[in-house]
């Protein structure tokens, strides 16, 4: 899959000798590809952010802050808006059945005039539109992680969910190739209807059509540790031989101590779709095989970069985001911990006001 690399400076402009972050640029079709836009050795716009001139205030919603993912867009979006110098209100909508309390929070942002851009990371791809719609021209709107419709938003920062689980898929094809033994995964990637799901579950499947990877068991549901331990605890009880548990964070975290009760360790490997730090612990100690990131702290320091660079008058990528990496024991270390996860003890920031003139 052909895509575009790009190095962004991990610091404010003038900054040396940071890490560079990882970023592509992504196309929006129904695959969610990487861009085949070739890179031509120049740098594209919005490498390095412009001090603001003016005291710009954000205003960003989520889906919720219950667990680390929105964590750690919430720390990566603080520490940019710190570092930067701009103000951010933070918002939330309390979870991915909530498109109500969705747009009340959405509404309240508008009606702020001293909101200069709205960051929405969506519960829902098109159930804002009609908020949105008539905000194109006169206030900045940008998409940030989940999937929204790109005809009421100036930009997307993020990355397509596809690739998470396209990426897992690939994964385990290349190591089980068409031809060679079978493969026997338990499947289990969350809640059947929640659309992250669904966009990882086609790339999952996709990825390993053709290959020696066989689904026995495929489970939906929850993401709530004890469901997702009742999901496992099903399906090793339905499966005495079964070569990989599959899929959602929590259910890669409850199989560890399932499957030490049951001495499986040794016969049952764990692959995760996504990143926690319960994840991440689990592959240093060597109790998961392997995971994907898409760096949500990345995302979240870039939302707040792509919104001065667009308040200032900057052009900026209409859909950009961290190349999503397939992570095990000796590839984790490459990547910065703080590029991933918040740091331990870290609470959600509500509000930062915007320097003093």
């Amino acid at each position: 899959m052909l895509g575009t690399t790009l190095a962004f400076s991990a610091a404010p402009a003038g900054a040396q000798g940071e890490p560079e972050w990882p970023l592509e640029r992504w196309e929006g079709d129904h695959r969610a590809r990487r861009s085949a836009q070739q890179d031509t050795g120049e740098a594209p716009p919005g490498l390095s952010p412009p001090f603001p001139t003016r005291r710009w205030t954000l205003c960003a919603v989520y889906p919720h802050l219950k667990d680390s993912y929105w964590l750690a867009v919430n720390f990566g979006m603080t520490e940019e808006a710190l570092a930067l110098g701009v103000g951010l209100g933070v918002r939330e909508a309390g979870g991915y059945g909530q498109l109500a309390r969705q747009r009340e929070r959405v509404t309240d942002c508008l009606q702020e005039t001293a909101n200069d851009a709205l960051l929405i990371g969506t519960v829902s791809r098109s159930g804002l539109n009609d908020l949105l719609a008539p905000q194109l021209g006169k206030r900045l709107v940008l998409g940030v992680v989940n999937d929204i419709d790109p005809q009421v938003v100036r930009a997307r920062i993020g990355v397509p969910w596809y690739q998470l689980g396209w990426k897992i898929g690939r994964w385990l094809a290349e190591r089980h190739p068409a031809g060679g033994p079978v493969a026997r995964i338990a499947w289990m990637p969350g809640p059947a209807d929640a659309d992250w799901v669904g966009f990882i579950d086609r790339g999952f499947h996709d990825a390993i059509a053709g290959s020696a990877v066989e689904i026995v068991a495929e489970r939906h549901g929850d993401t709530g540790r004890s469901i997702q331990r009742r999901l496992v605890e099903t399906v090793l009880d339905e499966q005495p031989r079964l070569d990989y548990l599959v899929g959602n964070a929590p259910m890669a975290e409850a199989a560890i101590a399932e499957l030490r009760r049951r001495g499986r360790e040794g016969s049952t490997a764990i692959v995760a779709s996504y990143l926690t730090p319960g994840v991440h612990g689990g592959i240093m100690r060597g109790r998961i095989l392997a995971a994907v990131t898409d760096f949500p702290v990345l995302q979240g320091r870039l939302a707040v970069r792509q919104a001065l660079l667009a308040l200032e008058g900057h052009p900026i990528e209409p859909y950009v985001g961290p190349a999503v990496e397939l992570v095990d024991s000796a590839s984790l270390v490459r990547y910065p911990a703080q590029w991933m996860l918040p740091p331990a003890g870290f609470v959600p920031v509500y509000e930062i006001a915007p320097p003093p003139p």
